[in-house]
């Protein structure tokens, strides 16, 4: 899947789109496929170096909306459209600047979207 990275902290020079591997969720996290993602002014902080927890490589996003993939051990059904929030998401784990994210249960909503 292509993602936008950072690795190392800065400027905005510092994300590059990469081929990253598609995570495969474990039983309680949601794999999801991202229709779209809000730029906050927590992830610039978070480029900058400035979020505790953070680690590079990192994919950016705390939040996002799309469509369930996949959802081991959860009542949440593939093709379901979801948003998820925050909860680490984009700082101790991968955000959602990326085609998927996997974000624990927890954090993901069911949605009414028109996300076609």
């Amino acid at each position: 899947m292509k993602a936008a990275v950072v690795e190392t902290w800065g400027s905005p020079d510092v994300l590059s789109i990469k081929e990253v591997p598609t995570p495969s969720p474990k039983p309680g996290w949601v794999l999801i496929k991202v229709m779209a993602f809000g730029l906050n002014r927590a992830d610039l902080y978070t480029r900058q170096g400035h979020s505790p927890g953070a680690h590079n490589p990192l994919i950016l996003g705390i939040e996002c909306v799309g469509i369930v993939a996949e959802a081991p051990g959860s009542s949440l059904k593939p093709g379901q459209k979801v948003a998820a929030i925050m909860g680490g998401m984009g700082r101790t784990f991968n955000g959602s600047y990326a085609e998927y994210a996997c974000v624990p249960g927890s954090s993901v909503f069911p949605i009414e979207a028109d996300l076609e």
